[in-house]
């Protein structure tokens, strides 16, 4: 009814009332601790993982990497309590104040130094200075804000309230510190920004958001402060909880908090991998099943055919949209075309929901091991022949009832290449060669051939080669990776890899896989030669 009435009088002033962003019924947000008014027609925003910055040393002949990261953004993951969008564009965020942004000298800081830096005295907020909490605000939302402006508003729940005046138009900025309540704890301050995609009227704006925001937060009520707005964590097993390895890596606790305010957002954990997803149909419950089951399976089997160059503790996160246009506003301008894709620099593999469980799971399965291969090789990109084609090997494969991970054939792919045999065998130093551009462009039929020989190599070097007597080839792919890590450039690696090798020799052998000994191989099990 409260909403119905200020449509009327916006329009009765001839404003366009649904460029306004509106909000429901305060509900409770037990990990914030208050009642919050959700914005209407809105999903979850969630941010992306911090961007990661390479740093690559060499110890006593060993390849380390380490992960630096922009300091501003891992502060602000820790600061931001969820992000919300509706249909119109509009977006509130919300943060919690905690600390000041750290000063460094440096561009990129590890986790580890950044949050030592941190947890020193000087940045914790007194939530008596002021001061400190109007440079957070400023801090926050990136953006110069004009001197406060102390509100009287809704003096029930919250003790004191400063309105902002942002540098960036069609923005409101607002801090709130919630009264304290008998002998509870003292609450720390908050920070709303409200963006709107379009208004005509900044005073109406204003207005309006301040009535059906700032003036409807409440305190839960005791009996149920611990139930409301949060997300799930799911475990499908039947033997109760399971447990998993580096259960407070620094990936698992930032993912768990980034969707913590999220309803409709859930979360599994299994070894080695966190899935973040707002599937909710009927095969969420599946996928999830397959995924705790089937993922550290298939890593173990990255593991062995392809060992990393040094050991390897990553968590790997794969986030599932169920949605395809929101895949396609997290994943950016210029990939719509995808279905998913491993982000390396955020560190996240990004898919969206499939029409079957099967269908993506052949997606993970493919980008899963580009996952693993760029921690593997310390980020160091590997050659697309070899990149590409083993993603595709593995995207074929298949974990059967004894958890037993099995390698079939590709049956599109096969097809593919035994019709085009000849031509494929001569265009091998072709592909050993070509970049990642050359390797993605061309026509559509291109790229299918070029995915199709990719993934021919990959399974005649681990499947042909290792049942061959007297010839090279079984050590190609640990001889490209020990190029790799010494050059760290993949097209000087190729060349020095098959610098020994007779060309008309290998694609001699590779042919004659083809054509005669792949019954064979089918029987030939890589992961126990």
């Amino acid at each position: 009814m409260k909403i119905q009435i200020i449509t009327l009088i916006l329009l009765a002033t001839g404003i366009n009332a649904f460029a306004y962003p509106y909000f429901g019924k305060a509900k409770n947000y037990p990990n914030i601790g208050l009642m919050l008014p959700p914005l209407s027609q809105s999903k979850p925003n969630p941010l992306p993982m911090p961007e990661a910055h390479t740093y690559l040393a060499t110890e006593i002949g060993v390849l380390e990497r380490e992960d630096r990261f922009v300091p501003f953004e891992l502060w602000f993951h820790e600061q931001c309590e969820g992000c919300w969008q509706d249909s119109r564009g509009n977006t509130l965020t919300l943060g919690r104040i905690k600390q000041q942004l750290p000063d460094f000298a440096e561009e990129h800081v590890t986790r580890e130094r950044f949050h030592i830096e941190s947890a020193d005295s000087d940045y914790q907020i007194d939530g008596k200075k002021e001061k400190l909490i109007h440079e957070w605000a400023s801090s926050f939302c990136n953006d110069s804000l004009s001197e406060p402006q102390a509100l009287n508003i809704n003096s029930i729940t919250l003790s004191e309230v400063f309105s902002y005046t942002c540098a960036t138009s069609n923005t409101l900025v607002y801090t709130f510190h919630p009264r304290r309540i008998g002998n509870a704890r003292n609450f720390d301050w908050f920070c709303v920004i409200m963006q709107a995609s379009e208004i005509e009227d900044f005073q109406t704006f204003q207005l309006q958001f301040e009535n059906d925001y700032i003036s409807e937060i409440a305190q839960p009520a005791g009996t149920s402060k611990d139930e409301g707005i949060k997300s799930t964590e799911i475990d499908t097993t039947r033997k109760g909880k399971i447990d998993f390895d580096q259960p407070n890596n620094p990936v698992r606790i930032t993912t768990r908090k980034s969707i913590e305010n999220y309803e409709e957002w859930w979360s599994a954990e299994t070894d080695g991998y966190i899935i973040l997803s707002d599937v909710n149909t009927e095969l969420g419950k599946s996928l999830i099943e397959k995924l705790q089951n089937d993922m550290p399976l298939l890593q173990k089997a990255y593991r062995t055919l392809l060992p990393p160059m040094t050991e390897i503790s990553d968590i790997s996160l794969i986030r599932i949209f169920q949605f395809k246009n929101e895949y396609n506003q997290y994943v950016g301008d210029g990939m719509e075309w995808s279905g998913g894709m491993w982000m390396p620099k955020r560190r996240e593999l990004v898919l969206t929901q499939e029409s079957n469980t099967e269908e993506i799971m052949k997606t993970i399965r493919h980008e899963s091991f580009h996952q693993y291969i760029s921690y593997a090789y310390c980020m160091i990109t590997p050659a697309p022949w070899m990149n590409e084609g083993h993603a595709c090997f593995f995207e074929a494969a298949r974990v059967d009832s004894k958890n037993k991970v099995i390698f079939e054939e590709d049956d599109k792919r096969v097809r593919l290449l035994l019709d085009n045999l000849d031509m494929a065998t001569s265009l091998i130093p072709l592909l050993l060669d070509m970049t990642y551009d050359e390797f993605y462009g061309g026509t559509s039929d291109d790229r299918s051939l070029c995915y199709a020989l990719a993934w021919g190599l990959a399974y005649y070097l681990q499947k042909g080669a290792p049942m061959e007597r007297n010839t090279p080839f079984k050590s190609i792919l640990t001889d490209s990776a020990a190029a790799l890590a010494a050059s760290r450039n993949y097209k000087d690696a190729t060349s020095l890899t098959f610098s020994e090798i007779d060309m008309n020799v290998f694609q001699s052998n590779f042919k004659e896989f083809w054509l005669k000994r792949r019954s064979s191989a089918m029987q030939f099990d890589p992961l126990n030669p």
